[in-house]
């Protein structure tokens, strides 16, 4: 059996990054926790001899690493460094400067070796991990009575950062090893989403043991439950959940103890409480601004999201900070790098899957909204389930299937649904709506677009991937993503009141069904598609432009068509894409 060693899974990253992503050699150096097997830092020796076959470290970094010793309770732990190729093994001249390395430093019980190279091509033995593009294989050497021997150790991958990323904390830094009475703890200042700037401290048997989360404006730790029935990647966001709630529901108590108490003192003072209260509850002051426009009855409505990227994110946030109280979010992706420049997420998402994070941007407006996730696709969630508890299902998935499925479940429910889309490059984009009454989303695209583009000029549908149809990613501005969305959230806003609502929103919403103005389409550059025909002679055009269309469904349409002809969206069945994909490579 390997001998395991415990390595945080930002010091992976950062190897990978810096040894694994570049060609051999390159290296540094691995630090940790004193007294034990645990890597929890390494430092690069970007200026190191290198040749294609040779590693030798700088000066600087025998520098570096004692000045990291004197700084931090971090020790030293070994040095990484890539080979060529088809060398996933140290070589005699490693276990030569192993050997010297274990004889200058006496404390060292075990020298760490992992050796990087770029064979991804074989199976992986017990000793060894892939990190992207790279292979690290791991050593340790002791000390023996006739020198040292070398032998294979097990990496048991600590999941810090995936942790903090899926929990919504956002750190400063890599947390650092710091000596706390006697004690070698993990520590890094963060961010915590309702509860501001934090200290979190977390033990060599983290994730075993829950962290300590120290407020910055606050009289002790706060008290995290720790759940080990929990998979460990997601124990800490689960912990975080649960404490935002609390405090939701504490502050709901002292808000409603106030109340009664001012009102029982003194009546006059009733105002100055409610104020008061309100000051310490920002949600309680969302509608100031908004009083007329929207109804703060918003609180106890609830929507259903159906896919959390540029177009979903920016709804999921604008509607919260419209007072919205309850959210359901379904998406089955992670938040990736890319996604940043066109979205409501931060890089300290990244890697995080969209649903959680689109949650906590809720959350972090409003934490005492209710939130339901569900990282998966539509196709397996309990759609029929969650389109009931909705009053209104937002469709900002790029998956034609998706649109299509969630629609017809939204129909059959009786729900009204809003589909924002976006045409290549988001030059253009449209939104529908549907409800009792109106066209579904499949009468109305397949009837609208197809007069449109006899009407137009050029083909505006966005690329579809053939076999899965889901879009094909394209560059597009923000503003304009954004412009497609902000109409569709304030349809989304006037349809989660009743039409008799008085307020701007109410009727703006249902002033479109009334219409049956249902689609609407957008031109965000001058002279785009239908628009330089259709607007010639209007003078002043320019973008960005806008035509709200009447759309009719068929009388035969399983959705929308005549109510004893509709069919049961539970018995849709998932087109098999691999056989479809299978046919087509036979073509």
């Amino acid at each position: 059996m390997l001998t395991p060693v415990r390595v945080a899974d930002f010091v992976l990253d950062a190897i990978a990054a810096r040894v694994g992503a570049v060609e051999p050699e390159q290296g540094g150096a691995l630090l940790g926790l004193p007294g034990s097997d645990y890597v929890t830092e390494f430092i690069h020796d970007a200026d190191a001899a290198t040749t294609g076959t040779r590693y030798q470290n700088t000066d600087w970094l025998i520098a570096a690493i004692g000045a990291r010793e004197a700084a931090t309770a971090a020790r030293f732990k070994g040095i990484v460094h890539s080979h060529p190729r088809g060398m996933p093994v140290p070589s005699s001249q490693d276990q030569a400067e192993y050997a010297e390395s274990l004889r200058l430093n006496p404390l060292l019980a075990r020298y760490l070796a992992p050796i990087v190279t770029h064979d991804v091509d074989t199976p992986l033995a017990g000793h060894e991990i892939r990190l992207g593009p790279a292979r690290i294989s791991f050593y340790g050497a002791e000390r023996a009575a006739d020198g040292f021997v070398l032998a294979p150790v097990r990496p048991v991958v600590v999941p810090v950062a995936r942790m903090l990323r899926r929990a919504g904390i956002r750190p400063e830094g890599d947390p650092a090893a710091i000596d706390v009475e006697g004690a070698t703890l993990l520590a890094t200042q963060a961010q915590l989403p309702g509860f501001g700037a934090v200290t979190l401290l977390l033990g060599a048997d983290f994730p075993a043991t829950a962290p300590i989360v120290l407020p910055e404006h606050g009289d002790g730790p706060l008290a995290l439950g720790w759940d080990l029935g929990v998979p460990a990647v997601e124990r800490l966001a689960r912990a975080v959940r649960t404490l935002r709630r609390g405090r939701a529901r504490d502050r709901e108590e002292r808000d409603a103890s106030h109340r009664d108490g001012a009102g029982a003192d003194e009546a006059g003072t009733e105002e100055q409480g409610a104020v008061a209260a309100a000051r310490r509850d920002p949600v309680r002051l969302l509608f100031a601004r908004t009083e007329g426009i929207l109804s703060p009855t918003l609180a106890d409505r609830s929507v259903l999201i159906a896919g959390a990227g540029s177009v979903g994110s920016y709804m999921a946030e604008v509607l919260a900070r419209s007072g919205v109280g309850a959210f359901t979010i379904v998406d089955p992706d992670e938040v990736e790098a890319v996604n940043v420049g066109r979205s409501a997420y931060r890089v300290a998402d990244v890697g995080l899957g969209k649903a959680f994070a689109a949650a906590e941007i809720v959350l972090a407006i409003n934490p005492s909204a209710r939130v339901g996730v569900h990282a998966a696709r539509h196709e397996d969630v309990d759609l029929a389930a969650l389109v009931a508890e909705a009053d209104v299902v937002v469709v900002a998935t790029d998956d034609p299937q998706a649109q299509a499925r969630v629609g017809h479940f939204a129909y059959w429910a009786g729900r009204p649904a809003v589909f924002p889309g976006l045409y290549q490059g988001a030059q253009g984009g449209e939104v529908i709506i549907t409800a009792e009454g109106s066209a579904c989303f499949a009468c109305a695209t397949g009837g609208v677009r197809a007069d449109l583009e006899e009407t137009g000029s050029n083909e505006v549908a966005a690329r579809t991937d053939y076999g899965t149809g889901r879009l094909i990613a394209e560059p597009g501005l923000l503003t304009d993503v954004h412009h497609v969305a902000a109409i569709a959230a304030k349809a989304a806003l006037g349809l989660l009141h009743s039409p008799d609502d008085d307020v701007t929103a109410a009727r703006f919403a249902h002033g479109i069904l009334k219409a049956g103005t249902t689609y609407a389409v957008f031109g965000h550059e001058p002279d785009y598609w239908i628009f330089a025909e259709l607007m010639r002679a209007a003078p002043a055009q320019y973008a960005y432009q806008s035509l709200w269309l009447t759309v009719a469904g068929r009388s035969d349409c399983p959705v929308c068509g005549e109510p004893a002809g509709r069919t049961d969206p539970s018995a849709y069945k998932e087109p098999d894409v691999d056989f479809i994909r299978t046919l087509r490579d036979g073509e």
